[in-house]
C-alpha cells in the first residue's frame, strides 16, 4: 500500500515539475550554449569582485581578512532526496551519484547532468537535482548571478 502511495506521489511531483516554469530544463543546443556563456561571465564577475575586495583589505589592513564561517551562500533552500529505484533496492545496489547543476538568478536549477554514478541510480538522482532550489547568489553591486554546483547523492539499500 505504501509503495503505491509513494509511486503516486512521485508521479504527481514529476508532473508538477514539468508544468512549473521556474525549474524548466534548458533543452536546445543554442540555449545551453547561451547558458554556459552567461555562467562563465557571472563567474568572471565574481572573481573580479573577490579580487577587488581582497586588494582593498590588503591596502587597508596589510593582509586579506579571513572568510567568516557560518554564512552560507551555497546552502540549498530545498534539497530533494531522491527515490531509491525498486530494481536497485532489490539487488542491493549502493553508490554515489554526482550531478552537476546550474542555478539561475532566482535559485532554480535550470540545467542538470549526471557526471558520475551507477546507471540504475542516475535517473533518480537527476530528477531530485532538478527539483532542488538554492538561495540566489549576488555579485558585487547586488547583481543576481547564475552559478554552478555539484550535488552528491548517496544510495544505500537501507535508505
Amino acid at each position: 500500500m505504501h509503495v503505491r502511495a509513494l509511486k503516486y506521489l512521485f508521479v504527481v511531483l514529476v508532473v508538477a515539475f514539468a508544468v512549473y516554469p521556474g525549474s524548466a530544463q534548458i533543452q536546445t543546443k543554442d540555449e545551453r550554449k547561451k547558458l554556459f556563456a552567461d555562467v562563465a561571465e557571472d563567474e568572471e564577475a565574481v572573481a573580479a569582485c573577490s579580487k577587488a575586495i581582497r586588494e582593498e583589505q590588503i591596502k587597508k589592513f596589510g593582509k586579506p581578512l579571513p572568510k567568516i564561517a557560518g554564512h552560507c551562500w551555497e546552502c540549498p533552500l530545498k534539497l530533494v532526496k531522491p527515490y531509491y529505484p525498486e530494481t536497485a533496492r532489490r539487488f542491493k545496489i549502493r553508490g554515489e551519484v554526482l550531478v552537476d547543476i546550474i542555478v539561475d538568478e532566482k535559485g532554480y536549477v535550470v540545467f542538470a547532468k549526471v557526471r558520475k554514478g551507477n546507471g540504475m541510480l542516475r535517473r533518480a538522482a537527476l530528477e531530485a537535482a532538478k527539483l532542488s532550489q538554492y538561495r540566489p547568489e549576488v555579485a558585487c553591486g547586488n547583481r543576481p548571478i547564475k552559478f554552478r554546483r555539484t550535488i552528491k547523492y548517496y544510495f544505500h539499500p537501507d535508505m
